[in-house]
């Protein structure tokens, strides 16, 4: 890595874990360059603004979390297998990566009207077209699932926050066991 690549890595992640523990609303520039050891211009150089810092967090950190999540979601026919396999991965990507999920977490439940919900509402359209479209490809297999895709995917993506928090706050001990168990309560309502 040069020393351009390290200090825009070392802003973006003491603005993540600044983010993550304060809130983006809470959390000034000059906190932010004096804790990563640059300074404002250098900040201003590489993100043009704080709402530039959080549009490359979450276009750094939300896209890979996309991938990793667009990518266990694939169904082949087996929705249990499916949704035991992304929430599998939902986990262990929340735990490598604590401060982006709890940051996520936090611009989820912002007001629709405000810049971060602005900054968030990308990533939440991609996460909804990417379940919807998994719980439209599974009602073909299941006819009771038909006309409720997106009540599935909000719902399960609630699901997915909860147990994951779970996991981090340590409330819960990690297990295969314990993880089935989150998508069995979750597939005990979709196929009631």
């Amino acid at each position: 890595m040069n020393e351009r690549t390290d200090t825009k890595t070392a802003i973006l992640e003491t603005a993540l874990d600044l983010f993550a523990l304060r809130g983006f609303e809470s959390v000034g520039t000059q906190e932010i360059v004096d804790k990563a050891g640059v300074s404002k211009p250098m900040l201003y150089h590489y993100f043009n603004h704080k709402r530039g810092l959080l549009d490359a967090i979450i276009a750094e950190y939300g896209g890979k979390f996309f991938h990793t999540i667009s990518q266990a979601a694939e169904y082949n026919h087996d929705i249990v297998f499916t949704l035991n396999a992304i929430t599998r991965e939902s986990v262990r990507f929340a735990l490598a990566n604590q401060a982006f999920f709890r940051l996520k977490m936090t611009l989820s439940v912002s007001a629709p009207e405000s810049e971060t919900y602005a900054a968030y509402r990308p990533l939440r359209e991609g996460m909804n077209q990417c379940f919807e479209t998994l719980f439209i490809a599974a009602s073909q297999d299941h006819g009771n699932m038909k006309g409720r895709e997106k009540s599935y995917s909000e719902s399960f993506q609630g699901m997915l926050g909860v147990w994951s928090l779970l996991f981090l706050n340590k409330e819960l001990e990690l297990s295969d066991e314990t993880l089935k168990r989150a998508v069995h309560q979750f597939m005990h309502g979709i196929f009631s």
